[in-house]
């Protein structure tokens, strides 16, 4: 019996409902996976990459650098990391339950520091989803410690990285600098510039100023991890990018002068020496006193480490050759010198009131350092013997505005634009200076006696004297210091020049000023500095410290008629100029012009009868 009408449209409407119902499921899975596989592709893989792909950084070698004669002075050497590598984003569970505290205090164990520390690292790490370096340059022990237990410590991985060396240790330490890693509190004002925590950043010297040419440019892979973080391969998608090593930078320095500076400032506790070219203002060499040694921050540096280096009274951090800031002492003649002989208010021949070992000015006594009096002396006599009645004489007669003028010719007083950070200015104080000090009118002529051989509120860095030097032995030809002689692979880059007018004076001045330097050395209070056979010209200094014994100075340039070196000493608490500054200025000259046979022959006992000499006057 066929169905009827009525019950077969009812059974067709239920087939068409039900084609229906099909052809919409597999119409929305069709939008589903044309949104899976079209529109969001690109989130997907991405998302993709993350949960089984890590980002690993592979790190730039700083550029290395070199002195004059390609001598190495810091490079990068490859070292070992313990580094903690976060996590996939779908085993966060299982990190939680991984990485407790045995796992802490297991790791801490191994790589020396602290549990608290660790966990803070990891916390960090797992936040950020970038590697947490647990510990820098690790020993062998350390290493081999580690491998035997990464079976037991998943995250736990050992990582290749640069690591910066100085090859000679504490040499030239205040002039290289340091560089440290980036820290926590740092990292997020550095973010811009592509810091991240753990990377090293130059904190002084060269590695500090030039840090944009030393930095490289990190490199990068991608990993393929498992569920506990661990590698398993190289993603075929995505080729590593290898990093780019920093620029090489080429000094000024010469290390066979940096390292006879050294040598003869060895038993020096606290002090500086520079020494520059008068030709164009290169330095050959730079030493402060303490020093340290930068290697210990590429290791890293314990906390009471950091504070005995950082604190205290020696602050070996402290470089004394561009930061200290000393009274100039009778080194600072050659400027009243100058300034007189300019003025023309006295010349060679010139004799003032005798010297009796004291001055009489304005009521007050000031004394000489000779207390039994020079006597009667020319200009170029007061000079060779330090005489400080003639110079007190010679303060009023100049006036401030010519005493500060000559001065700031010179450039002291000012940065002298060397490419090392920090520089300080130091005082030449004007009458405007001393108007707001004292109020306009009511301070004394009497201070034109103490500025006149160096003392009073002048205060200069060696680095200034130095500069003295080498434009008063290259005629006042001004210079511009600099340490850094050429960057390889930047073709366009010059050491800036200075923009001083240079030192305007007849040349009869010059030649006075000259012969007056030369005989200082000659028969005066500087022959502790005399080499044989080298016509040396230069100036002693004692200058008055209130914190204890006088600072003792030295500067000087050679050969006197071609200068092609200029140096400038100070050494803290020690004494007169004479007997303490000028024999290391001998020492450092003797190695750098005499041969090694006539050094053993003459330097040496020199050197022994120096130390046990009376003092030399100023």
């Amino acid at each position: 019996m066929l169905p009827s009408p009525r019950i077969r449209q009812l059974k067709e409407s239920r087939y068409a409902f039900l084609a229906g119902l099909v052809a919409l499921g597999f119409g929305l899975v069709a939008v589903a996976l044309l949104r899976l596989q079209v529109v969001d592709h690109e989130k997907y893989i991405e998302l993709s990459k993350e949960n089984r792909v890590r980002l690993e950084v592979l790190r730039a070698p700083r550029g290395a650098i070199y002195d004059r004669n390609g001598q190495l002075l810091a490079d990068s050497a490859p070292s070992f990391s313990i580094v903690f590598r976060p996590f996939p984003a779908e085993s966060t569970r299982l990190a939680q339950v991984t990485l407790g505290g045995s796992w802490v205090a297991h790791v801490a164990s191994l790589v020396g520091t602290d549990s608290a520390e660790v966990q803070r690292q990891i916390t960090l790490a797992n936040r950020s989803g970038h590697s947490a370096l647990l510990r820098r340059d690790a020993t062998f022990k350390v290493l081999a410690a580690v491998e035997e237990s990464r079976a037991e410590l998943p995250g736990l991985e050992v990582q290749i990285e640069p690591l910066r060396r100085y090859p000679h240790g504490m040499l030239a330490a205040h002039l290289l600098g340091y560089a440290g890693e980036v820290n926590d509190v740092e990292v997020d004002s550095l973010a811009v510039a592509g810091y991240q925590s753990g990377d090293l950043i130059g904190r002084s010297g060269i590695e500090g100023r030039y840090e944009e040419f030393l930095r490289g440019h990190d490199g990068a892979e991608f990993v393929v991890v498992n569920a506990m973080g661990k590698r398993v391969s190289t993603l075929s998608e995505e080729p590593p990018r290898p990093p780019v090593n920093g620029h090489d930078l080429v000094l000024t320095i010469d290390l066979n002068v940096q390292r006879a500076m050294e040598e003869a400032m060895a038993k020096v506790e606290r002090g500086a020496g520079i020494a520059i070219d008068p030709r164009d203002g290169s330095i050959l060499a730079l030493v402060s006193r303490p020093a340290y040694d930068p290697n210990e921050f590429s290791h890293g540096l314990s906390v009471d480490r950091w504070r005995e280096l950082s604190s205290g009274g020696s602050n070996p951090l402290l470089d004394r050759a561009i930061q200290g800031m000393y009274p100039p002492g009778s080194t600072f003649k050659i400027v009243t010198m100058f300034a007189a002989l300019r003025a023309g208010i006295a010349g060679p021949e010139t004799r003032l009131q005798p010297c009796g070992g004291y001055y009489t000015f304005g009521g007050r006594s000031f004394g000489c350092w000779n207390k039994n009096g020079h006597g009667s002396l020319n200009f170029i006599e007061a000079m060779q013997q330090s005489c400080d009645v003639y110079f007190y004489q010679l303060g009023p007669r100049l006036g401030l505005p010519r005493l500060e003028a000559a001065a700031r010719d010179f450039g002291l007083g000012d940065r002298t634009g060397i490419d090392l950070p920090e520089e300080r200015r130091g005082l030449i104080p004007s009458v405007a200076w001393y108007d707001r000090r004292w109020g306009a009118g009511h301070w004394r002529q009497g201070l034109l006696l103490n500025l006149a051989i160096g003392q009073g509120e002048l205060l200069l860095t060696p680095l200034q004297l130095a500069l003295l030097a080498a434009e008063a032995g290259n005629g006042g030809r001004s210079l511009r210091p600099h340490v850094v002689m050429r960057v390889r692979g930047e073709p366009g880059f010059r050491p800036e020049r200075s923009i001083r007018s240079g030192v305007p004076a007849e040349a009869g001045v010059w030649n006075t000023l000259h012969t007056a330097l030369e005989r200082v050395i000659d028969s005066g209070t500087g022959t502790a500095a005399r080499v044989p056979g080298l016509r040396v010209a230069g100036k002693t200094g004692t200058a008055q410290n209130p914190h204890g014994k006088d600072h003792a100075l030295f500067v000087c340039y050679a050969p006197a008629e071609a200068p092609t070196i200029a140096m400038a000493f100070v050494v803290e608490n020690s004494g007169h100029g004479g007997s303490i500054a000028a024999p290391i200025a001998r020492q450092v000259l003797a190695r750098i012009f005499l041969p090694d046979t006539l050094q053993t022959r003459i330097l040496a006992p020199r050197i022994a009868a120096d130390t046990s000499e009376v003092e030399r006057g100023d």
